[in-house]
C-alpha cells in the first residue's frame, strides 16, 4: 500500500487521480455506440480442418518465363469439420510454390466451394497453426509465472487488460469515425495507469513512473503530430492502410501513423520509466542520506546505459520489421537519397526518432521526479527499490543500522539520527 502519510506522494496521487477522472472521460466520451460502427461484411464460408494422410510429389513441364519451379503434388485429407467431416478426398496438382514443406500428418485448413453441379470442391489455403501457437504462449504463461511468480501474475493481467483496451475500445472507436490519435492516446493512458499499478502497486516509486510516462508521452504526441505533419506523411504508403481506407470510408490514415506510434512509444515508455524509478529508490534505500542532486547524478548512470540501449532496440525493431522492403528497396537501383525520401521509409524514420526521443526525454523526468520524492520519503518507510541494489553505494560510507548501538561501543560513530545526516529538503 502507499505511503499516503508523505505529502509529496499524496500531491502526485492528486495528479494521478485527474489524470485518470480525464482518462475516463475520455473513453465515454470516446466510446462508440453499436449504430456508429460501420456494417461488416457478410463472412465466407467458413474454413474446415484435415490432416494430410498422403503426399505425392512430382514436377510438371511449365513455362520458365513464369517464375515457378513447377513442382506439385496430389495430397490425401481427411476432413474433420462441415458437412464433409470424416470424408476422405484427393486434392490434385497442388502448387507447392511458396508452401512450407508438406508432409503426412500435417494439419490444414481447407477452404470449401461449389461448383455450377452443386458439388463441392476444396482446396488447401492454410495451415492450421493454432496448436502451436497454444504450446507457444503455455511456455510463455509457464516462464513468466516460474520466474516471475506474483509479479509475473499481475503482469499477465496487465496484459489482458491491454489487450481487452485495444480490442474493445481503441480499435472501434476508430471504426466508428473518431480521431485515431485522440483515441489512442487516451487508451494507452488508461493502460499506463492500469498495468503500471496492477503490475508493480499503489507506492511512490510506482507513482512517479506514471506521471514520468505521461510527461514523455506528452513529448512523443507533440514531435510525431509536428514532424508527421512537416514531413507530408500522408499514410498511403501501407498497403494495409489503404486496405482499411477502402474497408473504412472516410479513414484518416494520417492519424492512424501518429495512433501507432504513439502505441508503440507506450510500451517503450513504460519500460524505461519504471526501471528509472526502481533504480532511484533502490539507490535511495542503500543510502537514505543522499542527496537530490546525489540522487539523480547516479542514477542517470544508469538510465544512460538504458537509453543506449533501449535506442538501438528500437532501431533493430523497425529494422526487422521491414526487412522485406529494405531487400526489395536494395534490388530497385535507386540511391540512398531516394530510398529515404520515399514516404515509406520516411514514415518509418519519423517513428524511429521521435519514439526514441520520448524515450530521451523520458529519463531525465522520471529520474528527477522520482529522486525528489524519494529524498522525502519518511525515515520508517519500507524499500521500494525492489532489491536492485545491495550492500553500501560506491563513494558513500556505510548506513548504519537503525537498531539502537549497543553501550560501550567506544568508537565514536554516530547513528542514523546523528547530526551528520544529510537530508535534502528535511
Amino acid at each position: 500500500m502507499a505511503q499516503v502519510h508523505n505529502p509529496i506522494h499524496r500531491n502526485l496521487l492528486v495528479v494521478v487521480g485527474l489524470l485518470l477522472a480525464a482518462t475516463v472521460a475520455g473513453m465515454v466520451a470516446l466510446w462508440p455506440a453499436t449504430e456508429e460502427l460501420p456494417e461488416t461484411e457478410e463472412p465466407p464460408e467458413p474454413l474446415v480442418s484435415a490432416t494430410i494422410l498422403e503426399v505425392e510429389r512430382f514436377t510438371a513441364d511449365v513455362d520458365p518465363d513464369l517464375g515457378i519451379s513447377g513442382e506439385q503434388a496430389d495430397v490425401v485429407v481427411e476432413i474433420h469439420e462441415g458437412p464433409d467431416e470424416g470424408e476422405v478426398i484427393a486434392l490434385e496438382s497442388i502448387h507447392l510454390d511458396g508452401f512450407p514443406e508438406i508432409s503426412e500428418g500435417d494439419r490444414v485448413k481447407l477452404t470449401p466451394a461449389s461448383t455450377p453441379e452443386g458439388d463441392r470442391q476444396y482446396f488447401i489455403s492454410d495451415f492450421e497453426r493454432l496448436p502451436v501457437l497454444g504450446i507457444l504462449l503455455a511456455i510463455f504463461v509457464l516462464a513468466v509465472l516460474l520466474i516471475g511468480r506474483w509479479h509475473g501474475l499481475r503482469s499477465l493481467i496487465g496484459l489482458s487488460l491491454s489487450l481487452l483496451v485495444v480490442v474493445q475500445f481503441i480499435v472501434p472507436a476508430i471504426l466508428a469515425g473518431q480521431s485515431p490519435p485522440m483515441v489512442a492516446l487516451v487508451g494507452s493512458v488508461a493502460i499506463m495507469i492500469v498495468t503500471l499499478y496492477l503490475t508493480h502497486g499503489l507506492n511512490e516509486m510506482t507513482t512517479a513512473a506514471a506521471i514520468g510516462t505521461s510527461l514523455a508521452l506528452i513529448v512523443t504526441v507533440a514531435l510525431g503530430t509536428g514532424f508527421v505533419s512537416l514531413g507530408k506523411v500522408t499514410g498511403f504508403a501501407s498497403e494495409q492502410a489503404v486496405f482499411a481506407r477502402f474497408a473504412v470510408d472516410g479513414l484518416d490514415l494520417r492519424g492512424m501513423v501518429l495512433a501507432g506510434l504513439i502505441i508503440a512509444a507506450l510500451g517503450v515508455l513504460d519500460d524505461v520509466t519504471i526501471s528509472q524509478s526502481s533504480t532511484v529508490f533502490a539507490l535511495h534505500d542503500t543510502d537514505r542520506r543522499l542527496t537530490w542532486a546525489t540522487l539523480f547524478a547516479r542514477a542517470m548512470k544508469v538510465g544512460r546505459d538504458h537509453i543506449a540501449a533501449v535506442i538501438n532496440t528500437l532501431f533493430l525493431v523497425y529494422a526487422g520489421a521491414s526487412l522485406a522492403l529494405l531487400v526489395l528497396f536494395s534490388t530497385g537501383g535507386l540511391g540512398l537519397r531516394e530510398i529515404i525520401n520515399s514516404e515509406i521509409i520516411a514514415e518509418e524514420v519519423i517513428k524511429i526518432v521521435v519514439g526514441s526521443l520520448g524515450l530521451i526525454a523520458a529519463v531525465p523526468i522520471t529520474t528527477a521526479l522520482a529522486s525528489w520524492v524519494a529524498v522525502r520519503r519518511p525515515e520508517d518507510a519500507p524499500p521500494l527499490g525492489g532489491g536492485h541494489f545491495h550492500g553500501p553505494v560506491p563513494g558513500q560510507p556505510p548506513v548504519a543500522s537503525a537498531a539502537p548501538a549497543a553501550t560501550g561501543g567506544g568508537d565514536g560513530s554516530e547513528g542514523p539520527e546523528g547530526p551528520d545526516r544529510e537530508h535534502d529538503g528535511h
